[in-house]
């Protein structure tokens, strides 16, 4: 089989990251001659491409990550084909996983999006959203009741082998800078919650190495600022890292004793190894993933207060209680593997009864 996998390419590592884990999965239940990538963010499906997908390939992937979002885009979110032109594609498509990344206070789905993404969801052999709450998001907009599937991120070990990158014990602090006007209410809460995890950030720092894990550009300053002076506290190096060098950066939380996320991926990533996850919700779908996974006792608003004492007794909750911990999340995993592997083989019997070899 064929395959062309569309997601976002140029922008965020969770993204990579999370191609890594849609690969091992169609690898692992498909029979894979080729997958073959092209980026969302960029390519629009015209008559020229829609020939060249429907000439060369027996299935396109669409996803994951947070596709479902971008009022400016000229769709409503990621994907670039006319509502008019999906019908054309004589392959089977399926959407994978897709996240409904609006923020609140962002207005939601525009009408055209509605209409695109129903469209969508009515010619795809399978459409699917990510279990971080994005069904009852877009449930709610657009009247879509989507399949709920495991975000593919948690695939990211599946059939791969990652090496320590660190060989002290280490925390893993993931931070987001992009939308502060949404994340944090603008620059006094950005101002604020920099100087809220910097204490954090000291506190840990004083017996073992902290390394700050930006995953965009716009994150990089943010994490220098935290870090700034602190002893044993770094920033990995984004450059390095984006975009070809994902699984290097993977291994960081793979082997971290625990992370504190504000990112989606920067939670699901570290979970599929069962590594503890302290979430520092500024997002709907980052507590919403821990809700739904019955983690969200590990869970701190980023604008509470006492952020600092309550972040610090978390922090020291893991510590504490790390074997119970990866216990309950490894429990956790094993109903993710059961929905992900069904959720597998009714996509391989939708991709057949459409018509591929």
């Amino acid at each position: 089989m064929r395959i062309l996998h569309t997601y976002c390419l140029n922008y965020n590592l969770g993204d990579h990251a999370l191609g890594l884990g849609v690969k091992a999965l169609l690898r692992n239940f498909l029979p894979v001659d080729l997958i073959a990538e092209t980026n969302l963010q960029g390519t629009t499906f015209d008559d020229a491409f829609i020939k060249t997908v429907n000439d060369n390939y027996d299935l396109l992937v669409i996803g994951g990550g947070g596709i479902i979002h971008g009022r400016h885009w000229p769709n409503g979110w990621f994907w670039l084909i006319e509502r008019e032109r999906i019908k054309d594609l004589r392959i089977p498509f399926v959407v994978y996983g897709a996240g409904y990344n609006y923020f609140r206070g962002e207005q939601g789905i525009p009408e055209r999006g509605i209409n695109h993404l129903r469209e969508t969801a009515a010619r795809a052999s399978f459409f699917s959203v990510r279990n971080d709450g994005s069904r009852g998001r877009l449930a709610a907009q657009t009247g879509i009741e989507a399949r709920e599937v495991p975000d593919p991120g948690f695939a990211v070990g599946l059939g791969r082998t990652y090496e320590r990158p660190v060989a002290d014990p280490y925390v893993l602090v993931q931070l987001a800078a992009d939308k502060p006007e949404y994340r944090y209410g603008g620059v006094d809460g950005v101002t604020t919650f920099t100087e809220n995890i910097r204490r954090v950030v000291e506190q840990l720092a004083g017996n073992r190495r902290v390394i700050l894990a930006p995953h965009v550009l716009a994150d990089v300053g943010l994490c220098h600022s935290v870090a700034e002076g602190i002893r044993n506290a770094t920033v990995w190096p984004f450059g390095s890292f984006a975009f070809d060098r994902t699984v290097e950066a993977v291994s960081y939380y793979k082997f971290a004793d625990f992370v504190l996320a504000m990112r989606g991926h920067g939670q699901i990533i570290p979970l599929s190894f069962e590594v503890p996850v302290i979430t520092l919700a500024n997002h709907d779908k980052n507590r919403g993933l821990v809700v739904e996974l019955g983690l969200d006792d590990l869970c701190i608003d980023i604008g509470e207060s006492h952020f600092v004492v309550r972040c610090m007794e978390l922090c020291e909750q893991v510590d504490a209680f790390e074997g119970e911990i990866k216990k309950k999340i490894g429990v956790v995993n094993e109903e993710l593997w059961a929905a992900t592997r069904d959720s597998m083989h009714d996509l391989r019997d939708a991709v057949v009864g459409a018509g591929t070899e």
